[in-house]
């Protein structure tokens, strides 16, 4: 086995660098006094290990490094905060070693697993053939039948009402496609309507586009 614990953060600086990375990235908030921390950092080395490297665990001394746990807001040791590109993605109060595994399993094998770099690339291959899918495709909250937020529901009652044929997807059924999409896109909110695998925009912007007969008249139409 490699080593009997992860590797140890001295500042909020070396917490920064560390959490930056694409891939996930987990920082132990660790109490010296408290048992289970140390505990929780042998299960962290075996999950490691288990998992085949597939995340990066580190811990730090919460009170040395009082800014690290106030900027992430600890309220008590052991806490386990999930990392990706710096931002926290979930988090774990507490000794629950079955629950840290399934946390890991789920954050790592949704964007396609492997180690950081792998799982943007494939989670970035797979939302261009999201994007793809269909000539017009609306990512949304919710699906046409149900939308689940008046600005998708006010979308979908337009691309109707025109007669337009498109594709969806829910956000809401997939976090990684919901986060990645903003990045991918640089477009912050949602819906967001795609037309040949170019963002169109959301809804104001496709307002305006529903103006333009000519613009209308060009989309994928209903048979």
């Amino acid at each position: 086995r490699m080593s009997e614990a992860p590797k140890k953060l001295e500042s909020h600086e070396e917490v920064k660098s560390f959490i930056a990375g694409p891939g996930l990235s987990l920082v132990h908030f660790f109490a010296p006094w408290a048992p289970q921390c140390s505990q929780l950092n042998q299960v962290l080395v075996d999950l490691v290990d288990e998992l085949k490297s597939s995340f990066e665990a580190a811990y730090l001394d919460a009170e040395e490094v009082a800014e690290a746990s106030l900027a992430a807001k600890i309220k008590a040791a052991p806490t386990v905060v999930f990392y990706k590109n710096g931002r926290e993605v979930d988090r774990l109060d507490g000794f629950k070693p079955a629950e840290l595994r399934t946390l890991i399993v789920k954050h790592t094998t949704s964007g396609g697993g492997g180690a950081g770099a792998a799982s943007g690339q494939s989670l970035n291959g797979r939302l261009k053939a999201l994007i793809n899918q269909q000539p017009l495709m609306l990512f949304m909250k919710g699906d046409p039948q149900t939308p689940r937020c008046g600005f998708s529901r006010t979308i979908v009652g337009m691309l109707n009402d025109s007669n337009v044929a498109f594709g969806s997807f829910d956000i809401l059924s997939d976090d990684d496609v919901r986060q990645g999409l903003k990045e991918y896109s640089n477009w912050p909110t949602y819906p967001q309507l795609y037309l040949n695998g170019e963002l169109l925009g959301g809804l104001d912007v496709v307002r305006e586009e529903f103006k333009d007969a000519e613009f209308v008249a060009s989309l994928p139409k209903r048979t």
